[in-house]
């Protein structure tokens, strides 16, 4: 039995290019040695944390109504989307949000924990 307060996603959701990029980083870190693994941690939580960053600009965008006045059509869409995720490459690299150290602290134990 299905609660009414659950809410499905729709299955454009589950293709998202967002989605599409977490499962291939998710199967390609599957396939890598542990120790390799372990050296690019760093930098993999710093590159979700950009996903995430573009992901929320890309969300706060689309509440914005569009008033018609100066259509840019799929030239200004392809514009703002690169330029979302440059931003969110260079929020993450400025310190971010703080989920690339949370997740660096979960995933690295000990030695990536604030001490």
């Amino acid at each position: 039995m299905v609660e009414k307060n659950v809410s499905i996603l729709p299955v454009a959701a589950l293709f998202s290019p967002l989605n599409q990029k977490m499962n291939s980083a998710l199967r390609s870190a599957a396939n890598h040695p542990v120790g390799k693994s372990e050296a690019q941690l760093p930098a993999a939580c710093a590159e979700m944390e950009s996903l995430f960053i573009n992901y929320l600009l890309k969300e706060m965008r689309a509440t914005i109504s569009k008033s018609g006045l100066i259509s840019g059509g799929r030239g200004e869409e392809i514009f703002t989307s690169l330029l979302d995720a440059e931003r969110s490459r260079q929020m993450s690299s400025a310190g971010g949000i703080g989920l690339a150290e949370i997740m660096l602290s979960q995933l690295g134990g000990e030695e990536y924990s604030k001490k």
